[in-house]
């Protein structure tokens, strides 16, 4: 009988989260997500004390986090479902959640409870409530509603996930490569707005210098055309001067011949009569 109690005393001193939560006077943080703050359904959390007999299962905790991010990877490979459970899968799916506050760490795990259709209803019913009061825009780009049906979509992986493990591996894989296309879209799309900032960059640059080309063009061709006009206002005051000059020559010259032309006439009615004379 004696053996009996000290192994009934033996088991009670175990870890236990469902014991321990229980026993435990401390309400959960309110950092950890409920039903009514996120569409993926969660178990309740539970307290872990960060003593050396649960340092195994944190742990464990830490060492499920690091396979996850694994895991999800080997999808788009292909794994071997056979090397997980049920609740492994889920564990890596959608990792527990942890939270220390002083000496307490506090821990959550996706639920594996049996799905029924009626969750599946509130599923829907929950999303349009969130997507309301949230204000999420129903066209366009909208990160809440992307969160919203991110979160959806994690739900109902889940809930196919615990009815058939395979299917819901299979539906993983298919969001995952999704994912990964969509992250390449985005990161050609931050690409190439890079790209026209930088060559927005590049061409306002060349506009300014261009600009300080065509005011120094513009400065240029002014000059010239001053110059231009100052040279044709000189010219033309020097055709009127030498107009004037040429027209005083011509009158000279024509009262220069006129002049010889009289004194040639003169001289030679001059002669003539000296000739007849003679005779």
């Amino acid at each position: 009988m004696s053996k009996k109690t000290k192994k009934t005393k033996s088991n009670t001193n175990k870890f236990n989260p469902a014991l321990d939560f229980q026993n435990t006077s401390n309400n959960p943080p309110p950092e950890f997500v409920t039903s009514s703050d996120s569409l993926i359904r969660y178990d309740t959390p539970f307290l872990v004390s960060a003593t050396i007999s649960n340092k195994k299962l944190l742990a464990e905790l830490d060492e499920n986090n690091e396979m996850s991010e694994l895991f999800l990877k080997n999808i788009i490979n292909g794994i071997n479902i056979s090397d997980y459970s049920l609740k492994d899968a889920l564990n890596k799916i959608l990792p527990p959640k942890k939270l220390k506050t002083g000496e307490q760490m506090w821990v959550q795990y996706v639920s594996c409870n049996p799905v029924t259709k009626a969750e599946v209803i509130n599923l829907y019913d929950g999303l349009r409530e969130h997507l309301k009061n949230e204000n999420a825009r129903m066209f366009g780009l909208c990160p809440i509603r992307e969160k919203l049906y991110d979160e959806t979509f994690y739900e109902l992986i889940r809930q196919i996930t615990i009815n058939c493990l395979e299917r819901g591996i299979l539906l993983m894989r298919i969001k995952t490569e999704a994912d990964m296309t969509i992250n390449t879209y985005l990161t050609l799309y931050e690409s190439s707005i890079a790209y026209g900032m930088r060559m927005f960059l590049i061409v306002e640059q060349q506009k300014k210098i261009y600009r300080d080309k065509i005011s120094k063009l513009e400065d240029e061709c002014e000059a010239l055309n001053k110059y231009i006009n100052d040279m044709e206002k000189l010219l033309k005051e020097k055709k009127e001067k030498d107009e004037k000059e040429h027209n005083k020559i011509v009158e000279e010259h024509e009262d220069f011949v006129k002049d010889y032309r009289r004194r040639n006439n003169f001289l030679k009615s001059d002669i003539k009569d000296r000739l007849s004379f003679h005779n």
